[in-house]
This record gives structure tokens, sequence and C-alpha cells, in this order.
């Protein structure tokens, strides 16, 4: 009995092994179209009754970004920056909202390390700075093991730091991030937020501190939309494409963008049926496997996922 059970155990476990390999051997890359097709801003958000927070939330972000918010794809930046030592030599030096986005983005960038999920034992809730995040959103707020990491992390990280308080993280799905801060269940929401006007009317809103814009992932070899320059013309293809499956993260503007949106100002695609995703990684990864026509998503976000999939696509 006992060789008749190992060998149906080696069968089950061969048979697992080979839908596994099957599953990989099924992943086809897939690219970013290099066009804007919308454009946000990111912010942090306070609860309405709580807004004490927002002074020095803004004050930090003044200094890392300057007078406005940081765009990535202009070369021309100017801050005034704060003495920080966030390359962990320990010697303070000039830290602005770039230095940490290119280590970050660089792959140089430290992690934030280990971050208590609740209030320690022998800290109050004053002496804490809840942070409520969705550690799903690389660059911006992701994990490597059990350390926290990214742009929006860091800041957080600074923010307790020169606020002379204890940094809590809940780590929480992206769409109930705001609702955490509207119940005051979380002090701040730093989860890479674009800033519109229906979430304007629950929570407040720092100042801009990141331009993104929405992209879209095709298969690699999708050549529709080779001619396109345009957002206009990125439409024109997928209003064109009838009814086909897309993509995007739950809550994210991206999942907007295709179904329409009165707070985005976005008119949607009534033809496509949009699927949403608990992360863009999972969306993208649906998209290899040929469930999905296209993705859209946050730039950064989109890339970082892409990328991801397509060291494991053949």
């Amino acid at each position: 009995m006992k060789k008749t059970l190992r060998a149906l155990t080696a069968a089950v476990i061969a048979v697992v092994a080979a839908l596994s390999m099957t599953a990989c051997s099924t992943l086809k890359k897939v690219k970013v179209i290099d066009i804007t097709l919308t454009g946000e801003q990111y912010g942090y958000c306070v609860s309405k009754s709580n807004t004490t927070i927002m002074t020095s939330v803004n004050d930090l972000l003044e200094k890392l970004c300057g007078s406005s918010a940081y765009n990535p794809e202009a070369p021309d930046f100017e801050a005034e920056g704060i003495q920080y030592d966030f390359d962990g030599d320990g010697t303070p030096e000039k830290v602005t909202f770039k230095t940490i986005y290119d280590a970050v983005t660089g792959g140089t960038a430290r992690d934030v390390g280990e971050v208590p999920a609740s209030v320690p034992s022998d800290k109050t809730e004053s002496e804490c700075l809840i942070v409520a995040t969705n550690a799903e959103f690389e660059p911006f707020e992701y994990k490597n093991g059990s350390k926290y990491a990214g742009i929006d992390m860091w800041i957080a990280k600074i923010l307790a730091d020169t606020m002379d308080k204890t940094l809590v993280i809940k780590n929480i799905d992206f769409e109930v991030v705001i609702t955490e801060v509207e119940q005051g269940n979380a002090h701040i929401g730093m989860a890479g937020l674009t800033i519109n006007h229906g979430r304007e009317q629950v929570v407040t809103f720092s100042r801009g501190y990141y331009l993104t814009t929405q992209r879209i992932a095709v298969h690699e070899g999708e050549t529709a939309f080779d001619s396109c320059a345009t957002e206009a013309d990125v439409r024109a293809v997928i209003e064109g494409m009838g009814k086909v499956n897309a993509g995007a993260a739950t809550g994210q503007t991206g999942y907007f963008y295709i179904t329409g949106s009165t707070d985005f100002d976005f008119p949607g695609f009534p033809k496509v049926n949009a699927k949403s995703y608990s992360t863009i990684g999972l969306a993208v990864k649906d998209l290899s496997n040929g469930k999905l026509k296209f993705v859209v998503g946050d730039k950064d976000t989109l890339v970082s996922s892409v990328d991801a999939i397509n060291k494991q696509a053949k």
C-alpha cells in the first residue's frame, strides 16, 4: 500500500510540474505603447476632520519637489531639498524628490526596512504616523520580502522622522486606502493616489508631487497602434476593435479610463469589456497569456510589470 501511495504521489507531482511548465510556456512578451493618454498628479490624502498633518506634508513636498510636481520627462528640476541620510552612510546629504526617484527606479535605493503594521505596545497613536498604502505599485510602494521599499515609502519614512513620529504602515487593498483615511483608521494615504474631483469630496489632498500618465500595454506582435501619434489615434484604434477584453487594476485610473468616469472626465469605451485585477501585474500576466487585448495603467507601474513578465516569457 505504501508503495502504491508513493507511486500515486509521484505521479501527481509529475502532473503538477508538467502543468506548471505548460502554464509558464504560454507567457508571451508584451510591450508598452509610448503615447501619453492622460495627465494626472499624485497626491497624499488625509481625512477632512484631521488636517493638522497637512502642513507638515506640504512643507516637506515643497522642499522635495520645488514649485511644481515632479515631471520625469522634463530635464529641468530645481528644489531646495532637505538634509537627510538617504544613502545610509551615516552622513546627511541633500535629498530631493529626484534623488529618491532616480535611486528607486535605478535600483540603487535601500529598503525602508521592516515597519510595524499597528501601533507598537510602547507607543501611543499620537506618537505614530499611520500610513495606509497598497504595496503592489512599484516603483512607488512595494515590498522586498518583509521590508518596504519605493518612492512613497521613503517619503513616508522621511515625513515620520521630520515629525519625530514612529512610522506604522497598513498594507491594504488599494480601493480601501481612501476609506481607511476617511474613517480615521490611518493618518494619511500614500499610495500613488491620483487627485480627482470625486476623491476630493471625501478626503483632503496635499499638493501634487508627481506628474503621471496612463499608457496601454499590448502583445509584442500587435501592430494596430504602429501609426498612432496621439491619444486620439489610440482611442480610434481601440474603438475600432469592437468587443474585446481589457484589463486594469481595481480602483486605479486605468480602470476608469476603460469604463469611463465623470470624476476623471474619461468618456470610456462602451464596447470594451473591462476586467479588474487586484494589481496591474496580474492584468499584465493575463495579457501575456492571451486573455486580454490590452491593459491600461499608470506608466511607471505598467512598465515595471511589463519588464517583469517579459523576463519570464519566451
